[in-house]
């Protein structure tokens, strides 16, 4: 049997401070939506005061200080990620003092940054280049990135004072096919490009066979396919260029149910993209669309014990009786609690495009 117990870091200016308390009366939780604007959040009640190395007393400033959550699994410690308070409520109850928080990944940092002058950016520039100056400016240290040889096309100005930095970030990564911004479970920003979930990109495994997986009985299928597109046409104007780029994807793949084959007519979604490097890019971009579609539209949901090492948007590996399919985890809720539940939020996988 694993022995399981719990640590909460207080970070100051990114680096440990010391360790809070967690109250009994509600468990933390860790929720992850990769759907959200802002992926992870975290939420606890915790005692007033923080204990430093020595276990001397401390106090905690709720408005700059951030919260790492470790969990210790036979006596391995993984962190399970770096959160900003954004709202802290005091309580008290017969005398005891506690603080609830809801807490963001630092995302929100991001999100919270804002531009205080019109952007700038010489036709050229590397757009990896761009996002990181953007990070950086919300506070953002460690950042892992995937290399791109992307440069603007154009000069950019695109941005009215005041525009969220993590909205432009967004908007550049998605302009060459790069996933929307998330951080890891040390609190490190993640650039990395859009990938087709297959064998190799796989980073999880549940087996109801194998007990280290630590799947817990129950499931549920649903599927829900109504008015979803098939085909997606992309168009996109740029100011300074007179012709229109085009980008048509149509999901004819046999495989998928919501496929023009299989549902014997076209459903076409009509995207403007603002602004994109090349036709090259646009046709990635609606390629992409395309190949999300060709996600059945089945939501599995389940419940494992509690696992550490998951990120934003994982390949998982799924076994669950007779069901045997490549899924992607679109979110999570974690119960940081001895004998506590993780709950997976999956999407079945069911195209092939080797």
């Amino acid at each position: 049997m694993r022995k399981i117990g719990f640590r909460y870091n207080l970070l100051r200016g990114g680096a440990y401070y010391a360790q809070l308390r967690a109250l009994d009366s509600s468990p933390p939780r860790i929720r992850m939506d990769d759907g959200g604007e802002i992926k992870t959040g975290f939420s606890g009640t915790f005692a007033p005061y923080a204990r430093d190395a020595a276990w001397r007393l401390q106090e905690v400033n709720w408005l700059t200080d951030e919260i790492q959550p470790v969990i210790v699994i036979d006596g391995a410690e993984h962190p399970l990620g770096v959160f900003a308070v954004a709202t802290p409520t005091e309580e008290e109850v017969d005398g005891l003092r506690s603080v609830r928080v809801e807490c963001y990944d630092r995302g929100w940092l991001v999100r919270d940054t804002r531009t205080e002058t019109l952007l700038y950016w010489r036709r050229g520039t590397p757009v990896l280049d761009a996002v990181e100056q953007l990070l950086t400016a919300a506070g953002i240290r460690a950042i892992f990135k995937t290399p791109s040889a992307a440069v603007f096309q154009e000069d950019r100005e695109d941005w009215d004072v005041g525009t969220s930095h993590l909205t432009i970030a967004n908007q550049l990564l998605s302009e060459i096919n790069y996933n929307p911004l998330w951080f890891n479970a040390f609190g490190a920003a993640i650039l990395g490009p859009v990938t087709v979930p297959d064998a190799s990109t796989i980073a999880h495994r549940f087996d109801t066979r194998d007990k280290s997986t630590r799947v817990l009985p129950g499931i549920s299928r649903t599927t829900d396919v109504y008015a979803a597109p098939n085909v997606f046409l992309c168009t996109c104007a740029h100011p300074d260029k007179d012709e229109l780029m085009l980008a048509v994807a149509e999901n004819a793949n046999p495989q998928s149910p919501l496929s023009t084959v299989r549902r014997g007519r076209r459903i076409v979604q009509k995207i403007a993209v603002d602004n994109i490097n090349s036709p090259e890019d646009l046709q990635a971009y609606a390629n992409r669309l395309r190949n999300e579609s060709m996600i059945t539209g089945e939501s599995i949901q389940l419940s494992t014990g509690l696992l550490p090492g998951f990120g934003v948007g994982d390949v998982v590996a799924l076994r669950y009786g007779e069901l045997s399919a490549l899924c992607i985890e679109h979110g999570y809720d974690m119960e940081l609690a001895v004998g506590g539940r993780m709950t997976h939020r999956l999407e079945k996988v069911v195209y092939n495009l080797d």
